[in-house]
C-alpha cells in the first residue's frame, strides 16, 4: 500500500549530539556515571540549584500573586528596568539610547536580535568557531549568511587574537560579528580588556557592528560588574550594538526561560524607532514573554537586599568553579597525566575545553560512566569532592590509552 503525505519533503532531523549524550547517560545505571554535559550550574551535591535570592523572590512573589494575565508586550517594566541596570550600570540607562525587550531567554533574544538586524538591512555574519552550535543554524534561520574564522588556538589554548583581528580587518562593511561577553562556550577562552579595547578601534574605523551574548554575566570573575567592562566600555566608544541578556545561568531560570535584548542606538531620535520595531516583531512572533521568572527577577532588582543577595550567590557559585578547577589541575599534574594541562586554570565560566578526542571522549563514556561532549567540552559544576578524582583518573587513562 502507497503512503502519501503533504509532508514527503521533510527529511529526518537527527537528534542534538548533546541531548543524545544526555539521554545515554539517563540510562546507565552505573552508580560511577557522571554527567559533564549541557551548561547547567549544579550544587556540590550534583542537583539542581536554587539560588538563595530566587528562593526568597519566590516566597515574596507567592504572598503578591499577581494572577496570570498578560503582562506587556515590550516586557514588564520593572524587569526590563533591572536587566539594564545589570548590563549597564546605574547611569547609562538613564541616557535614553536603549531600546529594549523582554525575550524568551537568551535563545530568544538572539533570535529577536537576528529578525531586529534583518529589518535593519544586516545579514552579513561573522562568528569565531569553535562556538556554540546554535549559533550558525539559528542565522541562517531568519535568511542570514555565516562566516566562520578561529576564534580558538590549540595550542596556546586560548583566544586566537591574530584571527579575530584579521578578519574584523577584511569583513565588508556593515558586517555584524557574534561575540560572547564573557565565559565563552565552549572554550572559556575570553579576551582581555586590552583586547576588547583593539576589537572596538577596529570596528570604529571600519563601520562593523557586534551583537554581544551576555549567557553567563558574573561567573568569570564573580562579579557582575566586571563582567560587565566590554559592554560598557563599547557604549563609551558611542558605538551602536545589540546585547542579547539571558538570566537562565546566573539566576538559575533554566525552564523559566528569562531574558532581554537591548540595542543601543546613540541618535536618540531613532530610540522610539527601535523599541516599536522591536515590538512589533515580537508580536509577530510570541505577543508576550513568560511572565513568572521575570516577576522574580524583577523582585530581586527592585530590592537593595536581596540584589546583595544574588551578588553573593553569583560570586559564591563563581568561587565554586575556580576552586574545582584547580583541583582538576591539581590530580591531573598528581597523576602525571600526559600534556599540559593549566587552561583548566586558565580558561572562565562553566566550561573547560579539554582538548580530548572524540575518541578519548567516546572511551570516557564506554569504559568510565564520565559523560563528556564529543568536541572536549566540559561542564565544570558536573565535578564535586566526591566524583573529582574518578574523573580526572578517567580522563588520565583515556589520555593514556585512547
Amino acid at each position: 500500500m502507497t503512503v502519501t503525505t503533504k509532508f514527503s519533503k521533510l527529511e529526518r532531523e537527527e537528534p542534538d549530539a548533546i541531548v543524545q549524550i544526555m539521554n545515554k547517560y539517563s540510562e546507565d545505571t552505573d552508580d560511577r556515571k557522571v554527567d559533564v554535559t549541557i551548561g547547567v550550574y549544579k550544587s556540590e551535591s550534583g542537583e539542581s540549584y536554587l539560588f538563595p535570592s530566587v528562593a526568597k523572590a519566590k516566597e515574596i512573589l507567592r504572598a503578591n500573586d499577581p494572577g496570570h494575565s498578560y503582562t506587556v508586550m515590550s516586557g514588564i517594566p520593572e524587569f526590563i528596568e533591572g536587566a539594564r541596570r545589570v548590563v549597564f550600570g546605574n547611569d547609562i540607562p538613564q541616557e535614553g539610547k536603549l531600546a529594549s525587550l523582554q525575550t524568551i531567554s537568551g535563545t530568544g533574544a538572539l533570535h529577536m536580535a537576528f529578525v531586529f538586524l534583518k529589518e535593519a538591512g544586516y545579514t552579513n555574519y561573522y562568528l569565531g568557531i569553535p562556538s556554540w552550535s546554535n549559533y550558525i543554524g539559528m542565522i541562517e534561520h531568519i535568511g542570514g549568511t555565516v562566516t566562520t574564522y578561529n576564534h580558538y588556538d590549540e595550542t596556546t589554548r586560548a583566544v586566537d587574537f591574530d584571527s579575530v583581528t584579521e578578519n574584523l580587518e577584511s569583513a565588508p562593511s556593515n558586517s555584524v560579528f557574534l561575540f560572547q561577553a564573557c565565559c565563552h562556550n565552549p572554550t572559556g577562552a575570553d579576551f582581555t580588556k586590552d583586547q576588547w579595547i583593539k576589537i572596538a578601534e577596529i570596528v570604529k574605523t571600519r563601520g562593523l557592528f557586534i551583537l554581544f551574548d551576555n549567557a553567563y554575566q558574573g561567573f568569570s570573575s564573580g562579579n557582575t560588574e566586571d563582567d560587565a567592562w566590554a559592554i560598557r566600555y563599547f557604549y563609551r566608544q558611542h558605538l551602536e550594538f545589540i546585547v542579547c541578556e539571558s538570566f537562565a545561568k546566573n539566576l538559575g531560570l533554566y525552564g523559566e526561560r528569562v531574558g532581554a535584548l537591548h540595542v543601543v542606538v546613540q541618535d536618540k531620535d531613532y530610540v522610539d524607532n527601535a523599541q516599536s520595531t522591536l515590538t512589533a516583531l515580537f508580536r509577530h512572533e510570541c505577543s508576550f514573554a513568560p511572565a513568572f521568572g521575570a516577576r522574580l527577577g524583577s523582585i530581586i532588582f527592585q530590592s537593595p537586599e536581596l540584589w546583595k543577595v544574588w551578588e553573593n550567590d553569583v560570586a559564591e557559585i563563581t568561587e565554586r568553579l575556580h576552586h574545582t578547577r584547580k583541583q582538576i589541575y591539581d590530580r591531573l599534574v598528581q597523576l602525571n597525566t600526559p600534556g599540559k594541562w593549566d587552561h583548566v586554570i586558565h580558561q572562565n565560566g562553566l566550561f573547560w575545553f579539554s582538548g580530548l578526542t572524540p575518541a578519548q571522549n567516546e572511551r570516557l563514556i564506554t569504559k568510565h560512566h564520565v559523560y563528556s561532549t564529543n568536541i572536549g567540552r566540559v561542564n565544570v559544576a558536573g565535578i564535586n569532592k566526591s566524583n573529582v578524582d574518578y574523573f580526572c583518573q578517567a580522563i588520565d587513562e583515556v589520555v593514556r590509552n585512547a
